[in-house]
């Protein structure tokens, strides 16, 4: 990504975290007593596949462009919770975290003889303010908005040695409904979208490598909410 792009990715995520902030800090200001019957938390665990998109525009090989490269990085499965706080029946704080996945990263284009490059685990911790629609019924439609923090572990190489991934702030959006099952148990479904760069480094042949990784994972959820 650019240095404008990256400028606009560092925006969102700061709009995302400032919507979320204030959401929840202005939430504090209604009296309990006005929802005696609201559930405060909602603990949902889910089965998440991620989908990735990802673009790799100026890698560099001893400081020079290497023609035509360019990376691919599987999607992925893993298991996620997210811990939910209601403060009105409405407005909800959003925790969202999970199993690490793994990502396989293969060259493409003029790398993609190479193989793979490197593998590493990841996972982001995202932090939303929902809103949640309870005029339907048993269907409860939300949305959320927030900032994540994509976290890399485990990094292992492959024809890169010395491989290194920066962790990376992203903005975070969701889309989700619930369906209610009895008082307490609930369906979920979800999407969130959490665009991110990276910068990525290494070796090959002994030669330093460099990279920005723009990658746009598409997080589909479903699972089971438990309220109380």
């Amino acid at each position: 990504m650019t240095h404008k792009g990256n400028a606009v990715v560092t925006r969102l995520a700061l709009i995302g975290a400032a919507v979320a902030v204030s959401i929840v800090v202005s939430s504090t200001a209604v009296n309990a007593q006005e929802v005696p019957e609201t559930k405060r938390w909602a603990v949902s665990v889910n089965a998440t596949q991620v989908f990735v998109r990802e673009d790799a525009p100026n890698i560099t090989l001893a400081g020079g462009p290497v023609p035509g490269s360019n990376v691919r990085i599987g999607d992925a499965t893993s298991m996620t919770v997210d811990i939910a706080y209601f403060f009105t029946p409405n407005i909800a704080a959003d925790l969202f975290l999970g199993v690490p996945a793994t990502a396989e990263i293969n060259g493409a284009g003029s790398l993609e003889p190479l193989g793979t490059l490197a593998k590493v685990n990841y996972g982001p911790v995202i932090l939303s303010a929902q809103y949640h629609f309870n005029n339907l019924g048993p269907v409860h439609p939300y949305l959320g908005l927030g900032v994540g923090r994509v976290v890399f572990l485990n990094e292992r190489d492959r024809a890169l040695t010395n491989f290194s991934i920066d962790d990376s702030w992203a903005p975070a959006a969701q889309v989700g409904v619930r369906y209610e099952l009895d008082a307490a148990w609930m369906l979920n479904a979800d999407v969130r979208y959490v665009p991110f760069s990276t910068h990525v480094s290494g070796s090959l042949g002994g030669a330093p490598a460099r990279a920005t990784l723009d990658i746009d994972p598409i997080l589909t959820n479903v699972g089971l909410t438990y309220r109380f």
